[in-house]
C-alpha cells in the first residue's frame, strides 16, 4: 500500500480480507488498488479520475464507483471464496 500523506480514499472488504485504496499521482488522477490482505497480493491497478480534485476528500460518486470496480474485481477473482 502507498505513503499515507498522497491516500484519498482507502476502505476494507469481506471483514479485512481486502485492502482497497486509491493514491493521487496528480491534481485529477489517482491509482486505485485492490490487495489480498493475507498475502499482499495486488489484483487491481488501475488509473483513476479524482472530481475537482479531491481537495477536502473524495467525491461520493468517484467512491461509488471505486467500491463498485472493487467488488467486481474481488466477486471475479479465482481466489475469492465468495
Amino acid at each position: 500500500m502507498a505513503d499515507l500523506s498522497n491516500v484519498v480514499w482507502e476502505n476494507t472488504v469481506d471483514d479485512g480480507a481486502w485492502k482497497v485504496e486509491v493514491v493521487r499521482t496528480g491534481d485529477y488522477t489517482g491509482v486505485l488498488t485492490v490487495v489480498r490482505a493475507a498475502d499482499d497480493l495486488e489484483i487491481l491497478r488501475e488509473d483513476v479520475g479524482l472530481s475537482y480534485r479531491a481537495i477536502f476528500g473524495p467525491d461520493v460518486d468517484d467512491v461509488a464507483a471505486w467500491q463498485a470496480r472493487c467488488i467486481e474485481v474481488i466477486d471475479a477473482h479465482d481466489d475469492n471464496p465468495h
